[in-house]
């Protein structure tokens, strides 16, 4: 499928931000945006989530259900039943790495994935809203041991028994781990992600899928009714400064909007609105 030119257009915005936000430009200098469109069938990427810049589409040749940037080697990794891909980012070809897939690690394919790179372990975990908890562990895992390039289920996503949303069925549609730095692990990271059904940001306990609320997401003081479609990622510095990024999708909404996120108070500062929605999955790099 061919991206409209309004598709084109709209995108184009998320580059741009306004005089008033200029210091935000200066702050996420070098940040750039990936994005899924068209049900996974379109890869945009974004030079600059700051500054205006160049705007690439490619179609993909297999429809993908999300994506995940990987700071210690600068490649970006697409999720599918099945198939872990390379994506080229000069090109847009997907290469399929021809990993092992465990029997029970099938998501339904109404399920929405969300992908990030947990970067302590250098292992790209995918959770979704169906609360499946998977992870890969990429070629060249513990010096190519047995769990390199393989694919394995861990415990389902629940609310701790002590939360605030205990007993809620999550809709868990991206996650992103903290001190993604780009070019080396990090000495700990810590997993964030964002629920549809409580509408809340919440922090997810890796294998044991044990999740906690952080807080409701809201949007000038506002309270917000989210939808299973955007993503969420984190882009650091160095340990401990973390930058968070999302698109979100309200409901009763057709557009989107890009956001900042803070990961204490789970406040979303709109950094520009978007003339699109349906984007499926996002992900953020830092190149200086």
């Amino acid at each position: 499928m061919k991206t409209s030119k309004k598709l084109l257009l709209a995108l184009t915005t998320i580059c741009i931000s306004s005089m008033a936000t200029s210091a935000l430009a200066a702050h996420h200098e070098g940040a750039k945006g990936y994005a899924l469109t068209d049900n996974g069938k379109t890869l945009v990427v974004m030079n600059s989530l700051a500054d205006a810049g160049e705007i690439k589409t490619y179609s993909l040749s297999s429809s993908i259900s999300a994506i995940a940037y990987r700071p210690v080697t600068g490649d970006l990794l697409g999720f599918s039943n099945g198939a872990i891909y390379s994506i080229d980012l000069t090109s847009g070809e997907l290469i399929n790495n021809g990993a092992t897939f465990a029997e029970d690690t099938t998501i339904n394919s109404n399920a929405v994935v969300g992908f990030d790179f947990n970067n302590k372990i250098d292992a790209v975990r995918a959770v979704s809203t169906s609360g499946d908890n998977l992870v890969y562990f990429p070629v060249g895992f513990g010096d190519n041991g047995p769990k390199a390039n393989t694919v394995k289920r861990f415990t389902e996503l629940a609310y701790a028994e002590d939360d605030i949303n205990a007993g809620a069925v999550p809709l868990i549609f991206a996650n992103a781990y903290t001190n993604a730095i780009n070019g080396k692990k990090a000495s700990g990271t810590f997993q964030y992600a964002l629920d549809a059904s409580t509408n809340s940001l919440v922090s997810l306990a890796n294998n044991a899928g044990t999740l906690k609320t952080v807080n409701k997401i809201k949007i000038d003081g506002e309270s917000v009714d989210l939808i299973t479609m955007g993503g969420f990622d984190i882009v650091s510095e160095s340990e401990g400064e973390d930058d968070a990024f999302a698109i979100l999708q309200l409901n009763g909404q057709n557009m989107a909007g890009l956001y900042s996120i803070n990961l204490q108070t789970a406040n979303a500062t709109l950094i520009k609105k978007l003339d699109v929605g349906g984007i499926s999955s996002f992900a953020v790099s830092r190149h200086k």
